[in-house]
């Protein structure tokens, strides 16, 4: 029965006297069919009743037989339902559930796309409903699927009618957000920060208490628990978030229709939010072991926000603060080959943003030659220049409390190798950056 609004709900419960042929079928008086279709359940045995996307248990409450000759399913997004009935959650399909699926479903063996489709929907089942819907209605392969999916995501998910679902993936979770912003404009722009931060198990602690980096009414909102709290029930009311506890996760999905609704304006301010908020969170100091507990949890939101906005071009002095830190985080992890990556990243922006012969610029050469060495690295990096050094002129930059540390870390590798004590397997890479790094701070001490 479809359950979402009362009225409609309360059709098809009456249309139940019809089937079981009740003497109150035609009478004038619904609540009369409907307390005859209830007795009727109550004294009868072997029955399945299934109310479909139910909003409230409220709404479903007096429809529902006070006996155990039958049974019940009740289909919702709202996890709460109290004493009115047991939840069990739906999960998404597992990996291989959603290769089987996709596979079995547009009657097609190509598993290398199959698999790549799973990922990209984040194995949610109406999406890969959708997906076979589409191809089955316009012959297309799963590959180019694939390749419309990845191109056009937005306009993929609002393609294809689901079999025996009423609303596309797009409509379902539209619908979602628009009951969200009406009833809770906070719970709405909550879950546009989350739409920039990876997807699973988000701390809590990352939004509440310091309020700084949040717009209004947000801030208002998370700086008191019991007021954050309504915002999490809101949007768990409708499925857009999950998990209990101190943390919580969206699903990837609902992340990426989150960001298809905005306009560019917005994504960049809903991304500046969140890159905002983890470098202010996460802080690396490797003689803080508190600090290494801190960032453990943090580590996949800061990429996914530094990404987010480095994609948008949007604080991007930022943006390399997190990626330096992340950076020195995963050299300490012993995680070389990622560490790398992120200190590349954050070098080109500095000295697109700085240029070459400024402080942080110093510092971050000074990190990456530490990452090269320990990679023992032959190939030099796609970021590096070897005519740095030699264009290397006098700067008015500040100085900064880190620069001793550089100098003592640069010079000692310089001077040790420069007596003929150079590693095995040490390359002339990271010996330029110690020595470009060397160069930037010498010259900045002097002035």
């Amino acid at each position: 029965m479809r359950a979402s609004e009362q009225a409609t709900l309360a059709l098809d419960y009456t249309d139940l006297a019809k089937e079981i042929d009740l003497p109150q079928k035609d009478s004038p008086d619904q609540n009369a069919i409907l307390n005859a279709v209830k007795n009727w359940l109550e004294q009868n045995r072997k029955w399945l009743l299934i109310f479909d996307n139910v909003q409230e248990p409220d709404v479903v409450k007096r429809f529902l037989p006070q006996c155990e000759g039958g049974h019940v399913i009740i289909t919702s997004r709202n996890p709460n339902w109290g004493s009115v009935a047991n939840r069990r959650e739906v999960e998404v399909f597992k990996p291989k559930e959603a290769v089987e699926f996709i596979l079995k479903r547009t009657s097609q063996n190509d598993k290398s796309s199959a698999k790549s489709l799973a990922e990209e929907t984040g194995h949610l089942p109406l999406a890969l409903e959708q997906a076979g819907a589409y191809i089955e209605e316009t012959g297309i392969s799963l590959s180019d699927y694939l390749i419309r999916y990845e191109k056009h995501r937005k306009t993929a998910l609002e393609r294809g009618k689901p079999a025996d679902y009423p609303d596309t993936v797009a409509t379902t979770w539209e619908m979602s957000f628009q009951a969200v912003k009406e009833k809770s404009p906070a719970s709405a722009d909550f879950l546009n920060a989350c739409a920039f931060l990876a997807p699973d198990d988000i701390p809590k602690s990352l939004i509440l208490g310091d309020s700084k980096d949040l717009p209004e009414p947000l801030a208002s909102f998370t700086a008191d628990e019991f007021a954050f709290d309504g915002i999490v029930a809101e949007l768990r009311r409708y499925s857009l978030i999950s998990g209990t506890g101190n943390k919580f996760s969206v699903h990837q999905l609902v992340q990426a229709v989150t960001r298809d609704r905005l306009t560019e304006d917005e994504q960049k301010k809903w991304s500046a939010v969140s890159v905002q908020l983890l470098n202010s969170a996460f802080q690396f100091d490797q003689d803080d072991m508190k600090s290494w507990e801190d960032c453990a949890p943090l580590l996949p939101h800061a990429l996914a926000s530094a990404g987010f906005a480095e994609e948008l071009g949007i604080f991007l002095e930022t943006v390399a603060e997190i990626l330096n830190n992340v950076g020195r985080y995963q050299l300490h992890l012993v995680d070389f080959d990622e560490a790398r990556k992120c200190l590349e990243r954050a070098l080109k922006i500095d000295e697109k943003v700085f240029g070459i012969e400024h402080h942080r610029v110093a510092a971050l050469a000074n990190n990456l030659g530490m990452v090269l060495k320990d990679l023992g690295e032959t190939e030099r990096p796609e970021s590096a220049s070897r005519g740095r050094s030699r264009s290397m002129k006098r700067s008015s930059g500040s100085s900064t409390p880190a620069w001793p540390e550089m100098l003592t870390t640069s010079a000692g590798c310089c001077k040790i190798w420069g007596r003929g004590k150079r590693p095995e397997n040490a390359s002339n890479d990271h010996t330029e950056y110690f020595s470009n790094s060397l160069e930037i701070v010498t010259l900045q001490l002097e002035e």
